[in-house]
């Protein structure tokens, strides 16, 4: 069997093996299969705001958004952002910020103190029957016994704050008064009773001290006072930020309190109590309460101004008689992942594509490139367009100057492994007098600088460098401009959300991407850029008026004032 036979088989397998699941998966109801639950909802968060003015050009200013986390029986997917004058450079506010947290600075060139807005969607199952094992690990770890940090510092949940003085002597006489010398367990529901009987007050003031004194406040301030009182006995407790989902209302954010006490079966737990409407204990909880941070803090905080809507609507609840296709699908589906792994997985499912877009414009269109990956991951990382003119630019800069670098290495004729450290070292020089020049006239860069890797950036430079000293200045010039425009090409294939959202939904179209390489890469004719230089010697099968094929060997072409004359010689066997 030839080979071009084998890879025409074995691709015509993959596509029928491809489609037959995508049939199999609509066909037994295996789409956007999730965990049943007692609810299904879609929730956009819409922040519009205004970065204040700088006064200080390196205080850069930045937006920091708390997503709900994946844990207990709320199943948190399909997580997505979009901003026109935000971006999230690091996909997370610090290494150690808790992996919901989200940092967002404004983009090169908008002008967000003018305004911004970032609209922020998930679905969650609430009462999810099955939690995932991802959801389990989440659940012990932020559900794990308050214990003293590393520094044997009390725990936080311990400590008196600027809004839950727990250590005021008003607050300690009425926990005294409440408490007596009941156990921690019965101090906690006498000290929710209390704060549940005081008057609903709105803009009474929000914190523990002041609910006490105004003899009632809003959820905020008496979650604060519920707290401090707890603290004050030394009962572990924790405020907790979330939203009400009610079909019949809008949603609303909502506080209520957590506290490190015994349960009935005597174990030890974090149980819920809400001051405001009086719910006590996991037996009664709502299973609309969506838990959105378990700090006492906002859900979105920036130094400027800023104004959050919400809203909800409830989708379709998946039945909790599924077949075992259906728990087939939910299984290998991507949605079970957790939140930060989907978002990875968003990125991985387009590489393949992007991939084809690369082969495309190299074997059919004939365009060079510095390899497949490069301008792949290039397009990828700038598919949302108003990023695309900025990093492109500073990628060709870095590699453009890195060449200049690598020419001025190639006196000293150093070797390979210490002439690529002193290459990094120089390109990461100059990639932070980039950040210091652009910071100094108010041109945010870090989001960009940071998708590069700079060992990636080492590489180009080095092949460049190659590709320079193999086949001309002008064909490495060449090669680069390729380079951006097969990078552009792919940014601009793969830029809408529909495409993203149709292969992480049906990842067995990565079978039919493969089908298309495979025949790519058994593809012998002519690229177009070929026929285009070539045009003027190619010379195609031409009919004369009875359909037979003229004796292209003996015909003259005269071009200009040079004859050229095509004529067959027959070679001696042996030659």
């Amino acid at each position: 069997m030839s080979r071009t036979r084998l890879t025409a088989i074995t691709a015509l397998g993959l596509l029928i093996f491809s489609v037959a699941v995508f049939f199999t998966r609509r066909g037994t109801g295996g789409v956007d299969v999730g965990p049943a639950g007692t609810s299904t909802w879609e929730v956009t968060l819409t922040v519009r705001g205004e970065f204040p003015a700088k006064k200080n050009p390196k205080k850069e200013s930045r937006l920091i958004l708390n997503s709900p986390p994946d844990f207990r029986r709320q199943n948190i997917t399909d997580p997505s952002w979009k901003s026109d004058e935000l971006t999230r450079p690091e996909g997370r506010a610090g290494a150690k910020s808790p992996r919901e947290q989200s940092a967002w600075k404004a983009k090169p060139g908008a002008t967000p103190e003018k305004g911004y807005r970032l609209n922020y969607t998930f679905h969650v199952v609430l009462g999810s029957h099955q939690p995932s094992s991802s959801m389990l690990s989440r659940t012990k770890q932020l559900d794990a016994e308050p214990k003293p940090d590393k520094a044997g510092i009390i725990s936080k949940t311990l400590l008196p704050t600027s809004r839950i003085q727990s250590s005021h002597s008003e607050i300690e006489n009425l926990a005294m008064e409440l408490g007596g010398d009941k156990p921690p367990p019965d101090q906690y529901r006498a000290f929710q009773e209390y704060v549940h009987a005081l008057p609903l007050q709105i803009g009474a003031g929000q914190t523990a001290l002041d609910c006490l004194r105004n003899n009632g406040g809003d959820d905020v301030g008496k979650s604060r006072l519920l707290v401090a009182l707890c603290r004050n006995r030394k009962i572990p407790s924790r405020l907790v930020v979330g939203i009400v989902l009610n079909p019949n209302a809008p949603p609303v954010f909502h506080h209520w309190v957590e506290a490190w006490v015994k349960t009935a079966d005597r174990s030890e737990h974090w149980v819920p109590a809400c001051p405001t409407f009086g719910q006590f204990g996991l037996q009664k909880w709502p299973t609309n309460y969506l838990v959105m941070r378990l700090s006492d803090g906002p859900v979105i905080s920036t130094l400027g101004t800023q104004r959050t809507t919400l809203f909800a609507r409830p989708l379709p609840d998946q039945p909790s008689d599924q077949s075992r296709i259906q728990a087939f699908w939910r299984a290998v589906s991507l949605n079970n992942l957790p939140p930060a792994e989907q978002h990875l997985a968003r990125f991985l499912v387009l590489l393949p594509l992007a991939t084809v877009v690369v082969s495309v414009f190299r074997v059919v269109i004939g365009i060079r490139t510095f390899g497949v990956f490069t301008p792949a991951l290039l397009g990828l990382i700038f598919r949302d367009l108003h990023n695309l003119p900025w990093g492109m630019g500073i990628f060709t800069a870095t590699v453009i100057v890195g060449w200049l670098f690598r020419k001025m290495l190639d006196r000293y004729h150093l070797l390979l492994i210490p002439r690529t450290a002193v290459m990094l070292t120089l390109i990461v020089l100059f990639l932070l007098i980039v950040l210091g020049v652009s910071a100094r006239f108010g041109v945010l860069i870090t989001g960009y600088i940071a998708l590069f890797p700079i060992i990636i950036l080492t590489h180009m430079v080095e092949r460049f460098w190659t590709l320079e000293s193999e086949d001309g200045v002008a064909s490495s010039f060449r090669t680069l401009l390729g380079t951006l425009v097969v990078s552009i090409a792919v940014a601009l294939c793969l830029s809408p959300d529909a495409v993203g959202r149709w292969v992480y939904r049906y990842p067995e179209t990565l079978g039919v991407v493969l089908a298309v390489l495979l025949l790519l890469g058994r593809y012998t004719g002519y690229r177009l850029t070929e026929l285009y230089r070539f045009q003027d010697v190619i010379e195609f099968p031409v009919k004369d008026e009875g359909g037979r094929m003229k004796d292209e060997a003996k015909k003259t072409e005269e071009k200009g004032d040079v004859k050229v004359a095509v004529v067959e010689q027959s070679v001696p066997p042996g030659t």
